[in-house]
């Protein structure tokens, strides 16, 4: 897994409870990599899920809702990386259907070994969007953080509705996007 999100998991866990927090998960994690985290390095998924999985203990804050709440927090930290090139996207509909074709492939020309999800799209419904996600790492509770971190960058409101999971047994997860109306200015 890329470095940049150890150190967005890092730079948010310091922001929210602290960096004494932080220093204990990593002492308790007993991490192979110590935390030691650059954001142009590639860190063992197992680090992200120790480090997910003891914060949920300590906080009692259940894991997929820790991740949610990461991938809000990382939308903003990929977004800035991106290339201006990437930032064209005029609202949050057109932004999401660009995932898989346009920014995917920049991020993997940047970073070949990269392993990144892959969305198919049903957009046929002006209201909603439908989002399949399919990856390995089923981190799809990131997906829908990372969905709403781009809803507020667009300033837009949207609700996520998830009736098919990979945790629940299922091959890929569907995130279903419910676009609100936005008021007239």
């Amino acid at each position: 897994m890329q470095g940049i999100i150890f150190t967005a998991l890092s730079d948010m866990v310091i922001e929210k409870l602290g960096m004494a927090v932080w220093d204990q998960l990593l002492d308790d994690a007993n991490l192979p990599s110590q935390g030691a985290y650059t954001s142009g390095g590639r860190y063992d998924d197992s680090e992200l899920l120790a480090l997910v999985g003891l914060l949920s203990e300590r906080s009692g804050i259940a894991a997929p809702d820790l991740v949610r709440s990461f991938g809000e927090y990382l939308f903003a930290k990929l977004y800035a990386s991106l290339p201006p090139s990437l930032q064209h996207c005029s609202d949050l509909r057109q932004f999401l259907l660009v995932i898989d074709n346009t920014i995917h492939k920049e991020v993997k020309r940047v970073y070949p070994d990269s392993y990144l999800p892959s969305f198919s799209y049903d957009d046929s419904d002006a209201n909603q969007l439908t989002m399949h996600y399919r990856s390995k790492r089923k981190l799809c509770f990131a997906a829908e953080g990372l969905i709403a971190g781009a809803a507020k960058q667009f300033g837009e409101t949207v609700q996520i509705s998830h009736p098919v999971c990979m945790h629940q047994g299922a091959d890929h997860c569907c995130l279903i996007v419910h676009f609100k109306a936005q008021p007239h200015e």
